[in-house]
């Protein structure tokens, strides 16, 4: 049966959970863009559950989608009236319901006029964001705005004509703060989904820059008007592949051309910074919304030892031959490797009020170790030179772990395996053939460190050469913070050993663990 509000009724009861409130009484009150299966497995779910309270049923959704790609999500979830079928898949247990929280698709590239009067108008309250990494076109490293990326540059000769016909998020938020301001709306909450350490600094560094290329007037009143809360957000969610609409149809007969299959675990935590409200969420019983005053310390433990992990995983995955997460865990030179390498990142991170570090880093193998997910490595390393240089590698500045000094030689080594892996896959079959599985995703940045990676991979083993080459490798990928001697030391260590020994070899060396008394004993 076709998913759709004429069959809402016949597809739900018994195995399939539907909408607890009535969709014609929902009215838009949140906007978000970049819609995808994360945020549909994410703050789609917080929202559905909060709109079944009472006194919650002005805060639906309407999204926006960016890019012309997003054409082919609107036009599936249309055809649905906006229905789609969330299915979460632990490791002993399986749920499936019907979410109905979204109203309306709006593809900016063909309707960008819609896209900034519905981020302008006075009943959205609050912006949501998942856009990626790179949607936010700010350099991590200096906390700057890209003036020089052509899109950017664009949307601000665009703006500053009082045109719509914008390619970015920032500017479309722009050009919606500056209809508020003309018009006397009141400001808005962005709040930033992405999995970007200080997410809502980051989106506020780049509204307010590109909106003090167009007008510094505008520039001020956003910076008065306009909170940007910082979030962390982690539920693993995979592609949905065609196997699983074709289980679905054959399990539970719904016919969905957009359903999202995801982990049973969910987490929110979220700085509370709401002046016109927000939705119910920390009273969902599906997941666990947090409100803080910080978020910080909390996204630094995801990212660190989520999203990083994530990385540690994927690279020495491929060369070992692996496609799929869970087949990977199972290979316990994978899974010793990375409790050695969550071990070391973990140093880098403090403690947080509500999570326990030691149950985090259980907790994350298990996840990772779900079969019920068949989450691919290929989805994980799409954007490695954003996602390394976010979530990896400041683990390895010289005032990584708190109150200040670098990460211990055999803590690096774990840490830099990934990076020379990474290394490997770059330089590809030019350096003998790699596992088919070895194929790295888009990664709008690849050819600023491909170069710098074969060098580093060609004079590994020769010293002092291969050491000069893995410190430019290290500039170029993640910056000054990271190009250091002792780093680049360790880096070409490991690609001398990966390059003579092997993968496994290099596993092995970087799964080394502490002594009971001083000192550091390979497993």
């Amino acid at each position: 049966m076709n998913l759709c509000d004429a069959n809402l009724e016949k597809i739900c009861g018994g195995k399939v959970a539907a909408p607890k409130y009535d969709r014609k009484k929902i009215t838009a009150g949140i906007v978000h863009m970049g819609v995808g299966n994360f945020h549909r497995a994410h703050q789609c779910v917080f929202l559905d559950d909060a709109l079944s309270l009472p006194g919650q049923e002005s805060w639906g959704y309407r999204g926006i989608g960016l890019m012309p790609g997003d054409a082919q999500m609107r036009d599936n979830l249309k055809e649905q009236d906006m229905l789609y079928t969330l299915w979460q898949k632990g490791v002993s247990s399986s749920e499936v319901r019907i979410i109905g929280c979204h109203s309306d698709f709006i593809l900016a590239p063909n309707e960008p006029e819609s896209a900034v009067q519905t981020l302008s108008d006075a009943s959205t309250k609050i912006v949501t964001l998942t856009v990626t990494e790179k949607g936010y076109f700010v350099n991590f490293s200096t906390g700057k705005l890209d003036t020089d990326s052509p899109i950017v540059t664009s949307d601000i000769a665009t703006l500053k004509e009082g045109k719509s016909a914008l390619k970015t998020a920032a500017g479309f938020l722009v050009a919606a703060c500056a209809s508020r301001k003309a018009k006397g709306t009141p400001g808005f909450v962005v709040l930033s989904c992405d999995n970007v350490q200080e997410n809502g600094c980051k989106a506020r560094a780049a509204v307010l820059a590109m909106a003090a290329e167009v007008d510094a007037a505008l520039e001020s009143w956003i910076s008065a008007n306009v909170q940007f809360p910082n979030s962390m957000v982690d539920r693993i969610t995979p592609a949905t592949t065609q196997e699983q609409k074709d289980e679905l149809k054959e399990a539970y007969g719904i016919v969905d051309k957009a359903p999202v299959v995801c982990e049973s675990f969910l987490l929110w935590v979220v700085e509370d910074k709401f002046p016109h409200g927000r939705p119910s969420w920390e009273k969902s019983p599906s997941g666990r919304c947090i409100f803080v005053d910080d978020v910080v310390p909390y996204e630094l433990m995801k990212l660190r030892l989520l999203n990083a992990v994530h990385q540690a995983l994927s690279y020495p995955a491929m060369l070992m031959g692996y496609e799929l997460v869970h087949d990977a865990m199972a290979d316990a030179n994978i899974s010793d490797f990375l409790k050695a390498y969550m071990a070391a990142a973990g140093t880098t991170v403090p403690p947080v009020k509500g999570l326990d570090q030691d149950e985090w880093n259980t907790t994350v193998i298990e996840r990772f170790s779900n079969p019920a997910i068949r989450d691919t490595i290929y989805r994980l390393n799409e954007d490695a030179t954003n996602r390394i240089a976010v979530a990896l590698a400041p683990c390895l500045e010289e005032d990584a772990v708190p109150p200040g000094r670098p990460l211990a030689e055999v803590e690096t080594s774990a840490v830099l395996l990934p990076v020379a892996c990474w290394i490997r896959c770059l330089v590809g079959d030019s350096a003998g053939v790699l596992p088919s599985a070895a194929k790295l995703n888009r990664d709008v940045k690849s050819d600023t460190v491909r170069g710098p990676a074969e060098a580093a991979w060609k004079a590994a083993g020769s010293s002092p050469e291969g050491v000069t080459e893995a410190l430019k490798f290290l500039s170029a990928a993640f910056g000054e913070k990271v190009a250091r001697k002792t780093v680049a030391l360790s880096l070409e260590r490991q690609l001398s050993v990966l390059k003579i020994w092997g993968i496994e070899a290099a596993l092995k060396l970087a799964s080394s663990k502490p002594k009971a008394k001083g000192g550091y004993a390979s497993s």
